[in-house]
């Protein structure tokens, strides 16, 4: 079937709000898939919806004559996804392709919506291409669901960061991470991919449920050239390494590694490692050393739990034991050890949460351990999940509207929430927040500027020690006043970056799941 064919070559990205405020990292997966379209001839925009005053007027007037609306979700931006497609489709015939996340879980679901011309599940540079090449020929794509291709990333066209026009303000952005206590300030940063997928079968990862399992890397040629260029153009002094998995080839990661030195990029960096690959033949102290030298400032480490019984039930493949090892190696190196944790695994007891908060009061004596503890996020489709809808703690929606529901979003997405399988929610749901406030996760004094304030973190600080070390988290009093205590701080500070009179650079920022 044919359409008319399109002059127009201005394709539209969308990324939407989450119901949950977050925005402090740029939207990579648009950005990636907007150089692929860019390479190929493309005029391409993103608006970030989170910096428009009124969004859905600037998409108004900015999709007039687009090949195409591109959206790309995750389960928390589904409410305003949803406006979104029915604005356009209200008041144009501009064709909606949506993917990300979501739509890779229920490519289905989104499909069957009355707003949704397109669905891509999946990596999407291969497909976004292949559909505006369709559409600027005036012929209709062929299907309405592009299954999941697997992309060869070397051939991937460099990031192009300036399609975001809101780029330099994500660099300057305050990351929450505890590294920021050790980088040089102000301190400029980007996200960087250089390989996708992760061979662990873990039990409560969307890798495994997406497929996504395969690994696949640039050369470590590629991820040099591509490391130089982005901190020469951007002026990047840290990098965020965003891989599923930044590990799993050693070898390469040497030769990454020699090159930042041999180049003397003079940058710091940080990514994702499995604690069982702190060995003799992998992350030996040899190459703990060169990967310091190179920069390496953060590892987060996957631990999860302390109880061997929660990690055969995780199939997370590591003991205690070699978690501690892990944290251990990184102390002796200089390296911050930033480790999760999760409570309230379904099938886990209270013997085994009070194991994990005993553990991480253990791993307290390294002085670079920091830790981000939750509990349970029931991700869609992994197996933990699909146990817990077939024993009727959990029921799915089954259209994209139902999605839309704040609840149904916090019952899947929340990192504090409390839900009808724990076995003990509110006493949990305390626990990592005390655990967290230890950690200084949500604020570190580093980020504080008043002598005051200081003192007020420190006194919250020491008492969420107390309660950590007796794992007593009954009348949570200092929880509410630091609450508050937050709140305040932040909007003092939100007030000065709108008056001009702090840095952005300097803005600290709640770290919220997305």
């Amino acid at each position: 079937m044919k359409n008319s064919k399109v002059s127009s070559n201005k394709i539209l990205l969308i990324r939407p709000q989450n119901v949950y405020n977050y925005n402090n990292y740029p939207p990579l997966n648009l950005i990636s898939i907007g150089s692929a379209l860019r390479k190929a001839g493309y005029d391409v925009e993103i608006i970030n919806t989170a910096f428009e005053k009124d969004h859905l007027q600037t998409i108004s007037d900015k999709v007039k004559g687009a090949l195409f609306a591109g959206i790309a979700l995750l389960t928390s931006e589904a409410p305003d996804a949803y406006r979104i497609m029915k604005h356009i489709k209200k008041q144009s015939q501009v064709p909606v392709v949506v993917g990300g996340w979501h739509c890779t879980l229920f490519p289905e679901q989104m499909a069957a919506s009355e707003y949704v011309d397109f669905v891509v599940a999946g990596e999407g540079e291969e497909h976004i291409v292949n559909i505006a090449e369709k559409l600027y020929a005036g012929e209709l794509p062929d299907k309405r669901i592009y299954s999941k291709a697997i992309a060869d990333i070397e051939a991937l066209p460099l990031t192009d960061y300036n399609l975001d026009p809101m780029i330099e303000r994500f660099i300057g952005n305050y990351l929450t991470d505890k590294l920021s206590e050790y980088v040089r300030q102000p301190m400029r940063w980007l996200p960087y991919e250089s390989s996708r997928g992760c061979p662990s079968h873990c039990t409560f990862c969307i890798n495994v449920v997406s497929d996504n399992t395969r690994y696949r890397k640039k050369s470590a040629g590629k991820v040099i050239a591509e490391i130089e260029h982005i901190v020469g153009k951007y002026n990047i002094t840290h990098l965020k390494i965003v891989d599923d998995n930044f590990f799993v080839d050693i070898k390469r990661v040497r030769e990454i590694c020699e090159g930042i030195i041999n180049k003397k990029l003079n940058i710091t960096w940080d990514g994702e490692c499995r604690c069982d690959y702190f060995n003799d033949t992998m992350l030996n102290d040899e190459t703990l050393s060169l990967c310091k030298r190179s920069g390496l400032i953060q590892l987060t480490l996957g631990i999860e739990s302390g109880s061997p019984h929660t990690l055969k039930l995780m199939k997370k493949g590591i003991t205690p034991e070699q978690a501690e090892n892990a944290v251990k190696k990184c102390n002796d190196h200089g390296i911050i050890a930033r480790s999760s944790f999760i409570l309230e695994i379904p099938g886990e007891g209270i013997d085994d949460i009070k194991q994990t908060i005993s553990f991480i009061n253990r791993l307290r004596k390294y002085p670079y351990f920091t830790c981000g503890v939750g509990t349970f996020r029931p991700y869609p489709k992994c197996e933990l999940t699909e146990n817990l809808l077939k024993e009727g703690y959990l029921k799915e929606p089954t259209s994209f509207v139902e999605w839309t529901d704040k609840c149904v979003i916090d019952m899947y997405t929340s990192a504090e929430y409390i839900r009808p399988w724990q076995v003990n929610g509110k006493y949990s749901e305390s626990a990592a927040y005390y655990l967290n406030m230890e950690s200084a996760v949500r604020l570190g004094n580093h980020q504080i500027d008043r002598s005051i304030d200081r003192i007020k973190n420190n006194v919250f600080i020491s008492l969420a020690k107390i309660r950590n070390k007796q794992m007593f988290y009954g009348t949570p009093f200092d929880k509410f006043f630091y609450k508050n205590f937050l709140t305040s701080f932040y909007k003092r500070r939100q007030d000065m970056e709108k008056s001009g009179s702090y840095p952005l650079s300097q803005i600290g920022g709640k770290d919220k799941s997305a």
